[in-house]
């Protein structure tokens, strides 16, 4: 199975949620409601983590719908 890694720059992220509200297996907020990927590394500017599960089309979609182009998914 293909190995994918999600970035989110957080000094883009404009804690609009609608990442974590259609996507809740790979993103979730933090006390600021900033997005953060789910059990990843998570610092000030950068939150990121490695997948490999079926649902990555859904990390796709929440790249794709950023109003603010914060995420980046990555076939590794």
């Amino acid at each position: 199975m293909t190995q994918y890694k999600i970035e989110i720059d957080r000094s883009l992220c404009i804690a609009c949620g609608s990442c974590y509200s259609s996507d809740p297996i790979h993103f979730e907020p933090d006390q600021t409601r900033k997005s953060t990927v789910v059990d990843g590394e998570t610092d000030e500017d950068l939150s990121s983590g490695t997948f490999e599960d079926e649902q990555i089309e859904e990390a796709i979609n929440a790249q794709d719908s950023c109003p603010a182009s914060a995420i980046t998914v990555i076939e590794q």
